[in-house]
């Protein structure tokens, strides 16, 4: 089967990991990238670098990695032309209602097709929270971003018997209070859960709530760049007591560019406009792989 042919308009960080990312896709291909400078990429070798995306050959769809505040003239442009966008506008809450409005609007002047805000957050994040409030349906949810230099060495958790290396970090809730988290590199056959009650047991820690999560790898852990927490807790009368917790570190354009291959894989599956994640069945998302990513997670 013939690669579809993926544009990529502007080659910041972002832009970058989308043109990585699709060199490695085994259902996309890069067609070029699309930047003010055209000089040639030394990494992209044969992939042409061009000043605009009519100098092309063959495009099926493009990746918008522009600030926000270009992304709706740029998607402009390219609707007129019919060719399908995916964008990752950062803009959340009404904003974003409005933005998405206005693509809309465009999608379907122009007869073409739009995935708006598919990106890290808004994008995963957001389908994330949603499912969260799915399964618990009343109650309240806490989501905080963090970077990863705030992370510390802690002698007290690496000092517990099957610990090989521990990074700790302090939050701060939206209530006030102070969560400890312990990230531990465990030595092999390490029994997990009694490394953690070793360590919540510690004098150390014994003033704070300590959330301790095992890692495969702590020097890969200090070199991300993003941290997000994401928590759900049932109300206050639900008997159940339900309660919820990702906690998740990353590069966000590494997110962000992988969830936006994924939207550009539904794009020929969807009828003209502009779509939110929220609009696309997840089966779309896999592309041509769906039927082996249902039978592996089902």
């Amino acid at each position: 089967m013939k690669k579809r042919q993926i544009a990529v308009i502007g080659l910041g960080k972002l832009g970058r990991k989308c043109a990585e990312a699709l060199l490695a896709d085994s259902s996309l291909a890069l067609a070029g990238v699309v930047r003010r400078n055209p000089a040639p990429v030394d990494w992209l070798k044969d992939i042409p670098v061009v000043s605009h995306v009519s100098e092309l050959k063959e495009v099926d769809a493009t990746l918008l990695c522009v600030p926000p505040d270009m992304i709706r003239g740029t998607a402009q442009e390219i609707l007129q032309r019919r060719t399908p966008i995916v964008e990752c506008a950062r803009l959340h809450g009404e904003a974003f209602v409005a933005h998405h409005a206005e693509m809309q609007r465009l999608a379907h002047l122009y007869k073409a097709t739009a995935i708006v805000g598919a990106g890290g957050d808004p994008g995963i994040l957001s389908l994330l929270r949603s499912q969260f409030t799915l399964l618990i349906p009343h109650g309240h949810t806490q989501s905080s971003l963090h970077t990863g230099t705030s992370l510390h060495h802690t002698l007290a958790a690496q000092g517990v018997a099957g610990v090989r290396k521990a990074l700790a970090t302090e939050l701060k809730t939206p209530q006030g209070t102070i969560q400890r988290y312990v990230y531990v590199e465990l030595e092999d056959g390490t029994d997990a859960t009694a490394v953690e009650d070793a360590i919540r047991g510690d004098p150390l820690f014994l003033d704070e709530e300590t959330l301790v999560f095992p890692v495969e790898n702590l020097a890969a852990l200090e070199e991300t760049n993003r941290g997000v927490s994401l928590e759900r807790h049932a109300a206050a009368g639900d008997a159940g007591h339900a309660a919820l917790l990702l906690e998740a570190r990353f590069n966000e354009a590494e997110l962000a560019a992988r969830m936006m291959l994924a939207a550009a894989r539904a794009l020929p599956l969807l009828p003209h406009g502009a779509h939110s994640l929220f609009d696309i069945p997840p089966r779309l998302l896999w592309g041509e792989q769906s039927a082996a990513a249902e039978q592996a997670w089902f």
